[in-house]
């Protein structure tokens, strides 16, 4: 039975640079999930761009080091990401054409008199 001894120096063997090349990627397939669902959440879908950056960047190292571990989560980070980021710009777009042509059927006397009245307002004082 081994006894822990300090004055006992532990020495690991060397890792191989494919070997942390398939940690690194393993610990961002697992960033760039949590980073699309958590910006997916937090910001609307707009920033979700940032897991997708991590999942393609996560691929790449994995792919470098041989290693298929946690793959799919780097890929499903990249699609939430993009998708997400996506649909959150084309419903701003939309929204923003939604207003335009709402405010596009206003008369616009109605807008000359909401002019003048704050300038009255404004130069009565």
């Amino acid at each position: 039975m081994s006894e822990f001894n300090p004055g006992q120096s532990f020495q690991s063997a060397p890792i191989s640079q494919a070997e942390q090349d398939a940690k690194s990627g393993s610990g961002l397939a697992i960033a760039s999930f949590v980073t699309s669902l958590a910006t997916l959440f937090l910001t609307a879908g707009f920033f979700s761009f940032i897991g997708s950056i991590l999942g393609h960047v996560s691929l790449s190292k994995l792919k470098k080091a041989g290693s298929s571990e946690n793959r799919g989560l780097a890929v499903a980070g990249i699609i939430i990401g993009w998708v997400s980021t996506a649909l959150a710009w084309i419903i701003l777009v939309g929204f923003i054409v939604l207003i335009a042509g709402i405010a596009s059927t206003f008369d616009s006397s109605f807008w000359d008199d909401l002019v003048n009245e704050f300038d009255s307002g404004y130069n009565s004082y």
